[in-house]
């Protein structure tokens, strides 16, 4: 496990990070209190990656965004709030996190960390606290 405490202008050095270990786990989970930022991180990785930012908010309605980058084809982004697990296999998540590119999935339980294991896949998880001047993020393989 990693931990991080950086304010927002700070998140580049995150996204490094997460470029080192992407190639290899291209599913991010990412949890923490509304509000915590989770999308602003999945703004910071789409503006590292050279990618336009003007589109990029929780996709809260739709289940699903994408937002184009060169190195990585595409950067998809779920929120799965309030959703049963049940139901977003129905959808088709799991084949949905085959596609080639970077997945972050915004309320990414443990349940889910469970059933991405049990199908071969190796998340990243991020769990994000609001700290006094800025936010904490702990990095870490799902599960181990």
């Amino acid at each position: 496990m990693r931990e991080l405490q950086l304010q927002e202008d700070e998140l580049f050095s995150l996204c490094e990070i997460l470029q080192e270990n992407v190639a290899k786990s291209p599913i991010v989970l990412l949890r923490g209190e509304l509000g915590s930022g989770k999308t602003t991180l999945v703004r910071s990785f789409v503006a590292y990656c050279g990618g336009d930012t003007s589109e990029v908010s929780s996709p809260t309605f739709s289940l699903s965004q994408g937002y184009e980058c060169q190195k990585y084809g595409v950067i998809y982004h779920y929120d799965i709030y309030r959703k049963e697990l049940s139901e977003m296999l129905e959808l088709g998540l799991l084949e949905c996190l085959e596609l080639q590119g970077v997945h972050f999935v915004e309320w990414g339980g443990n349940d889910l960390q469970t059933l991405l294991r049990q199908n071969g896949f190796t998340p990243i998880s991020i769990d994000i606290k609001l700290g006094q001047n800025n936010r904490i993020y702990r990095i870490y393989k799902a599960g181990v």
